[in-house]
């Protein structure tokens, strides 16, 4: 296995990373006030895709990636690769939640205001 092999996989941790780093710094879903909840979310939410994932699979939706993959499968046709895409599709669809959530909040506030 070469370096280019590794690349796709660097590229989602940086992504997760760079999620991780958005969650921190605006406290919506790992970092917030119920981690745990948080978590148990994304976890949910990781397997229910993951198992999709292998239903697709086993009716033979699609089969292994390409050459980008490190070669690595938790299953048949299932890369390595795969559970760290879900788990960034998830959590990025968590904090952009919270970030609408918040900012819907934060509007409906400011419409309560009087006038002066």
């Amino acid at each position: 296995m070469s370096w280019t092999h590794l690349v796709y996989l660097g590229l989602l941790l940086g992504a997760l990373a760079c999620m991780a780093l958005v969650d921190h710094r605006a406290r919506l879903l790992l970092f917030s006030a119920h981690p745990v909840r948080g978590a148990v979310v994304l976890l949910v939410g990781t397997v229910v895709f993951l198992a999709w994932d292998v239903v697709a699979i086993a009716e033979g939706y699609y089969e292994r990636g390409g050459a980008a993959m490190t070669g690595i499968e938790l299953a048949p046709h299932l890369p390595l690769e795969e559970l760290f895409f879900i788990l960034f599709l998830c959590y990025v669809t968590l904090v952009l939640h919270g970030l609408l959530a918040r900012w819907s909040a934060a509007r409906r506030s400011q419409g309560r205001r009087v006038a002066p």
